[in-house]
């Protein structure tokens, strides 16, 4: 078996890693941060460049490419830690093209930057399969959405709701009356909110089944962006241990960090290949709802002990802001508990084990 990516996807990684170094320094990151915003001007030369359309039909102006690469896309974008909803647009919408009637006039617009959609799911239970929310009579939904990632800076929300006895996605405009967002401070300072509703008109996207899709679509992604977090942390991690002197050497040549920097480096290889394993196996049209769960598990477990490992290294100089090393600290920290904390993921993962059977 093959593991290595292929030109073009090498090619991909490198096109995107410049485009992005160039485009995103991080002191406009930080400016973003403390005001509580996201990086519009960055999305816009992103949908120019046509990277969000990898994993999209070329009917609809996409690149016809495949989930395996749209995750790659993903990962670049968290090694740079930037501020733009690129996994929340992608998930809303490939749920928008799974919608014949909608998909030719709402994925050319999100393509081109003109919408930005995001997916509005968990409620007050925090569970992803606990959807209470109705669309009751004319088609006007009412009731809350917590934890919705760039929730009050989309243009459109896709909510999860319920119509009869079937859950599905409700199209809804964040500026129509009756939309309020209330912004969250999180620990990754990205931008989050809970989400209001009452009585604002929703337009059905989706057949049953879009919803627990994209999930896992969603949940392997986030893996991603877990191991886009540590992989930087791992980088400048030996690029500061063979830099850093004590003792008349650099410390990268005392067995105990370079210990620590292989053990980082497992970590990350082994969480981006189930990852990725799973994004194949939903390009192949299999169900990949465990492999997600346990590909998002691993992620969300390793990327806190990677994290801290690279911050052992670098010592005092790994807490001050001014070192970037706290940008993939803060967002791999919350990346692993976004779309199933490991204990979320073990609990799906435990559902397909089978059961002892009592043959007495």
């Amino acid at each position: 078996m093959n593991l290595d990516f292929s030109e073009t996807q090498q090619l991909l990684q490198e096109t995107v890693s410049g485009f992005l170094e160039t485009e995103a320094p991080y002191d406009r990151t930080r400016k973003l941060e403390a005001e509580q915003g996201w990086d519009a001007e960055l999305w816009q030369r992103v949908c120019e460049q046509g990277f969000l359309g990898l994993a999209f039909d070329e009917s609809l102006g996409g690149g016809g490419g495949n989930l395996l690469e749209l995750g790659l896309l993903v990962e670049e974008f968290a090694r740079r830690a930037v501020m733009v909803p690129i996994l929340e647009v992608a998930v809303a919408g490939r749920a928008l093209q799974a919608d014949p009637a909608l998909a030719g006039d709402w994925v050319p617009r999100v393509l081109e930057g003109d919408v930005v959609p995001v997916p509005a799911i968990l409620e007050s239970a925090d569970d992803f399969k606990k959807i209470t929310l109705e669309v009751g009579p004319g088609g006007l939904l009412s009731g809350a959405k917590y934890f919705v990632d760039y929730g009050q800076h989309a243009t459109h929300h896709l909510v999860a709701a319920v119509e009869g006895e079937d859950s599905a996605f409700f199209l809804v405009e964040t500026g129509a009356a009756g939309v309020e967002c209330e912004p969250l401070l999180s620990v990754g300072r990205t931008p989050v909110a809970v989400v209001r509703y009452s009585g604002v008109p929703a337009q059905r996207v989706a057949a049953v089944g879009q919803v627990s899709g994209t999930v896992v679509l969603a949940r392997a992604l986030a893996a991603l962006q877990c191991v886009g977090s540590m992989q930087t942390s791992l980088d400048m991690t030996v690029a500061y241990a063979n830099t850093r002197e004590q003792f008349g050497q650099p410390i990268g040549r005392f067995q105990a960090v370079r210990h620590h920097c292989a053990n980082m480096a497992s970590r990350v290889v082994s969480a981006r290949l189930l990852a990725l394993e799973a994004l194949s196996a939903l390009d192949r049209g299999e169900d990949a709802g465990i492999r997600a769960a346990a590909a998002k598990a691993a992620a969300s477990r390793s990327a806190p002990e990677v994290l801290m490992l690279g911050h052992q290294v670098h010592g005092g100089n790994g807490v001050i802001e001014e070192n970037d090393l706290y940008f993939f600290t803060l967002r791999g920290k919350e990346r692993s508990l976004a779309w199933g904390t490991v204990e979320e993921c073990l609990a799906v993962m435990a559902e397909d084990i089978p059961r002892e059977v009592e043959w007495l």
